[in-house]
């Protein structure tokens, strides 16, 4: 998704800056808004996902706590500090994922006022 997003902001910069008539500005804004629009849902999905796997990480985290203190810190919880540790790094990985999708989202708001601001504004 990284490297969709970085071509993508290339490849509307290009554009943007090659279209002169108002109708080709239109007709690439429309574009734009679309595309954007699908990466803004990309980015609520991956909120969402996101969000749960901190939910269940932060749940397993307490469990682990909770049964490490009844049953000592025993080697019979290996198995749920494992399984711990690894949501708690997968949850890491959204968590950095989400927010270059959120930074590159957020880049491409730019994008949308030069497009729909005509090149004679601009320039005042």
């Amino acid at each position: 998704m990284e490297k969709k997003l970085h071509e993508y902001e290339k490849q509307i910069e290009k554009k943007e800056k090659e279209t002169t008539s108002p109708a080709e500005r239109a007709k690439l804004a429309e574009y734009h808004k679309e595309m954007l629009a699908n990466f803004q849902r990309e980015r609520l999905i991956h909120l969402i996902v996101t969000l749960f796997f901190a939910m269940i990480s932060v749940t397993f985290l307490f469990i682990t706590a909770w049964a490490g203190v009844a049953y000592n810190f025993g080697k019979e919880l290996l198995p749920l500090y494992i399984l711990t540790a690894l949501l708690t790094i997968l949850t890491g990985f959204y968590v950095r994922h989400y927010y270059v999708l959120e930074n590159h989202i957020q880049g491409l708001y730019k994008y949308t006022e030069k497009l729909l601001m005509p090149k004679s504004e601009k320039s005042e």
